[in-house]
């Protein structure tokens, strides 16, 4: 939580700076090269067996996750974090939803509850109600569409990975996915000709390499939780990671919020926590 809080608040800077595409390329590379830190040493006692029959799952969650992640970091481009963060931390509602469809785990009458709350945090952080009543039409506020869209991506691929680490252990699937993820972007920016650094500005290193190791040891906690715990409880906590995120933005972003976004982003962290009691 706190890792993920840490590096997506990094991550609206660099964004906004060098644009999304980059600033996910290069915290991704990052990221894998800090996992190959652990890999290349350990590689003999990681169990392997099940590895290639979970490639093509692996490679779907991959996909999901690049979507999310683009959406996600336009998103911080375009909206204030504090009101595009907990939109796209709202995905351990659609993972815990998913639990309980396909592996029929079991929520609690708070945890119901919790739900509802979510939801209506997100009616109310999303949409700009005083143009809703003056022009009678449903008009988002900047970077929402973009957190919704994370939220649904990342919520179903994070509930993917669950079934590999499972069967093949907390690391492989993980670093897998962050390897495809790569690839895909990178064939991505070759075949539209993009540059792999800005050349007018100064590149962020340092900053890309914090939010690609955080990033990445966010990913590690969470592929060793799922081992220990059902998936609809340690998702959700996870996700809460936007309560740092928000904190950082309000304090050294100066970001602004009315009371009614307060008390939605509120909606959506109380619902969050509640649903993993």
């Amino acid at each position: 939580m706190f890792c993920w809080g840490i590096a997506i608040f990094l991550a609206a800077i660099v964004s906004r700076k060098i644009g999304n595409i980059l600033t996910l390329f290069w915290m991704q590379l990052f990221g894998l090269l800090v996992g190959l830190v652990y890999l290349i040493p350990n590689l003999s006692s990681l169990y392997t067996a099940n590895l290639f029959p979970a490639i093509p799952i692996i490679i779907v969650i991959a996909l999901l996750q690049l979507i999310a992640y683009l959406a996600f970091y336009k998103g911080l481009e375009r909206g204030q974090v504090s009101l595009v963060s907990p939109l796209g931390a709202s995905w351990g509602l659609i993972s815990a939803m998913l639990g309980i469809i396909f592996y029929h785990e079991k929520l609690a009458t708070h945890q119901i509850g919790a739900i509802f709350v979510i939801l209506a945090g997100i009616i109310g952080l999303s949409i700009d109600f005083k143009k809703l009543f003056a022009s009678q039409k449903v008009l988002l506020l900047a970077g929402v569409k973009e957190g919704v869209i994370a939220m649904f991506a990342w919520g179903i691929s994070l509930f993917l990975l669950v079934m590999p680490t499972k069967s093949v252990n907390w690391f492989l699937p993980a670093f897998m996915f962050r390897f495809f993820l790569i690839a895909f972007l990178g064939c991505y920016m070759v075949a539209t000709k993009a540059s792999f650094v800005k050349t007018k500005q100064s590149t962020p290193w340092g900053s890309l390499f914090i939010i690609g190791a955080f990033d990445f040891a966010a990913f590690m906690s969470l592929s060793l939780g799922t081992l220990e715990v059902n998936s609809s409880f340690i998702l959700p906590i996870a996700s809460a990671y936007a309560l740092v995120t928000v904190v950082l933005a309000w304090i050294f972003l100066k970001e602004k919020m009315t009371p009614r976004h307060i008390m939605s982003a509120l909606a959506i962290l109380t619902g969050v926590v509640m649903i993993s009691l």
